[in-house]
């Protein structure tokens, strides 16, 4: 693989080359897309199906700051019967439109900042700051553990949640746990996730080239992600920028999930009810829908909220842009769905959904929805449910 030279098919794109790529063309106005969309229920007059009628009847696209309200949740795309990729639609639409319209960002734009400071070359970022003297890794192992972001999110939001850098120890601790001791980078960055849905191809590219050196020079034949869009950033985007990768990338839920439903792994079950939130990433966008359920199903009992699995509900929130308060209506009317399961636990695979939902109850407390009802990392809630912890299997 050469790194830096991507296939020519991701070089920025016409709307029209983009429409017809993406089947526009093919809408029949249904409206399902709309009726799907969390933007459409709460935000303005965003409407998938009004940007694809203005774009088939004019051959241009809205100039306003809709195509930014999207979160690329994809629920248009799975209920669309005609084949119309309008989350895809949309990412494509983004970069020209950043030279007039920027996305409105949130906390003072500070994971943006993070995100071009840590993609130059020079800038080499602290990493494993967080590691506890229990957790086993070899500077030679074959497998990596890509830990992405998380470390700096527990820096910004700190005063609502004290806990998560226990999603990456705890995702050491299952892989010990299955008899794997993996490596980590020297330098950890961003993915480039966020940048490469808000149309910063730039950014993007930076991220996954130092990515991919830093990668490559482990000799790693197996990346590990615990975070859905780190997952699906490198193992979907950065092909399709890239080429061919050197080594496979495997979701840390669906290596859990799969081992437990093979027997490879034993859980305890707490006496618990759970109820889970799909993040989009890992299931509309990746397809990993069983394999969490099957981990929860070990550790208690679960009870699936009425919009689950590929037709899971947003958490509302995408790329830390467009947090207001209609976003934080959607994520308590989610949370308020999720108590109505009678569970008292929401329980989520993504770090962004865990940190959204903890965000709305934290401000909204007066609600009184959260007495009721905890938010948890699967990671984090595996780990508890293990019957010998600390024992490396064979």
């Amino acid at each position: 693989m050469s790194v830096g030279l991507g296939p020519s098919e991701v070089n920025h794109v016409t709307v029209d080359a983009s429409a017809a790529k993406h089947r526009v063309s093919s809408c029949i106005n249904c409206g399902k897309c709309t009726w799907g969309c969390p933007v459409s229920h709460k935000i303005g007059e965003f409407s998938p199906r009004k940007v694809v009628e203005e774009y088939l009847g004019s051959g241009n696209l809205p100039r306003d700051k809709g195509l930014w309200e999207c979160m690329t949740c994809g629920m248009c795309t799975e209920l669309c019967s005609s084949g119309v990729k309008f989350h895809e639609f949309v990412r494509e639409a983004r970069p020209s439109l950043r030279n007039t319209l920027v996305p409105e960002t949130t906390h003072s734009d500070v994971f943006r900042i993070i995100q071009n400071v840590s993609s130059l070359s020079y800038i080499k970022p602290r990493t494993n700051t967080w590691m506890t003297p229990d957790l086993r890794i070899d500077p030679d192992s074959s497998t990596l553990l890509f830990v992405g972001c998380t470390p700096y999110f527990d820096v910004v939001f700190k005063h609502m949640r004290n806990d998560l850098l226990e999603i990456p120890r705890s995702s050491i601790r299952l892989l010990n746990n299955m008899g794997i001791n993996p490596r980590l980078l020297e330098h950890e960055r961003c993915c480039g996730h966020d940048a490469y849905w808000l149309g910063d191809e730039d950014a993007f590219r930076k991220l996954a080239e130092a990515n991919l050196r830093a990668i490559e020079a482990t000799g790693a034949n197996e990346v590990v992600a615990f975070c859905p869009e780190c997952y699906t950033a490198l193992k979907d985007l950065y092909p399709r920028y890239f080429g061919h990768l050197d080594f496979e990338v495997k979701s840390l839920t669906a290596m859990v999930g799969e081992a437990v439903k093979y027997q490879k792994i034993s859980l305890c079950d707490s006496g618990r009810t759970l109820t889970y939130q799909d993040p989009c990433r890992l299931s509309r966008h990746s397809g990993i829908v069983q394999e969490p359920r099957d981990i929860l199903r070990g550790i208690g009992r679960l009870i699936d909220m009425p919009r689950s699995g590929v037709m899971s509900a947003c958490c509302g929130t995408s790329c830390w842009v467009n947090c207001n308060a209609s976003t934080k209506e959607w994520q308590m009317d989610r949370l308020k769905e999720a108590e109505d399961t009678g569970a008292d636990c929401l329980v989520t695979a993504c770090p962004k959904c865990l940190i959204h939902f903890s965000c709305a109850l934290y401000e909204h407390s007066s609600q009184n929805l959260g007495s009721m009802i905890s938010i948890s990392d699967i990671h984090v809630l595996a780990l508890g449910g293990f019957r010998n912890p600390w024992t490396t299997g064979e």
